[in-house]
């Protein structure tokens, strides 16, 4: 019988700019950036910011954070997180802000053999005031079920 892993959750980390995509709204993606504490999640296109695609286990928990880094206190919020078209089973709990300014996700279990993925839509606050509501698509997917059999 296999040793089961524990896996931590995968926590995506979404860092803007506030000022800087105040003066340069056209440009969006030069002032955000994705990261998650999963070494081996990056950029599918270094030069696209919507290629980032996070990769979890069957059955783990996502949560989303925003903040801003341009260190004049502005308050980032993620406002909504939307998927379309997602595979049968994606999700055994579909994202949903628990309160605090995060979002919280458990991923269903892939029992194929390819991974799942899914295209998303994050809505967010940059914590500029008065600058409209942004969003960004990046990428999630389910890695294909390990074949157990020696």
């Amino acid at each position: 019988m296999p040793i089961m892993e524990e896996y931590t959750s995968i926590d995506i980390l979404v860092s803007v700019n506030a000022e800087d995509i105040h003066k340069d709204p056209d440009n969006l993606l030069n002032h955000v950036d994705f990261s998650d504490n999963q070494p081996s999640d990056k950029y599918d296109d270094p030069r696209d910011k919507t290629t980032f695609d996070s990769i979890a286990d069957s059955n783990q928990m996502v949560t989303w954070n925003i903040g801003d880094v341009s260190r004049m206190g502005h308050l980032a919020l993620i406002t909504n997180i939307e998927f379309k078209d997602v595979p049968e089973g994606f999700f055994q709990k579909a994202p949903y802000d628990p309160g605090g300014g995060s979002w919280v996700a458990v991923m269903g279990d892939n029992k194929t053999n390819n991974n799942l993925a899914a295209k998303y839509t994050i809505t967010f606050d940059s914590g500029y005031r008065g600058d409209p509501l942004y969003v960004i698509d990046p990428k999630l997917q389910i890695r294909k079920k390990e074949n157990t059999t020696s």
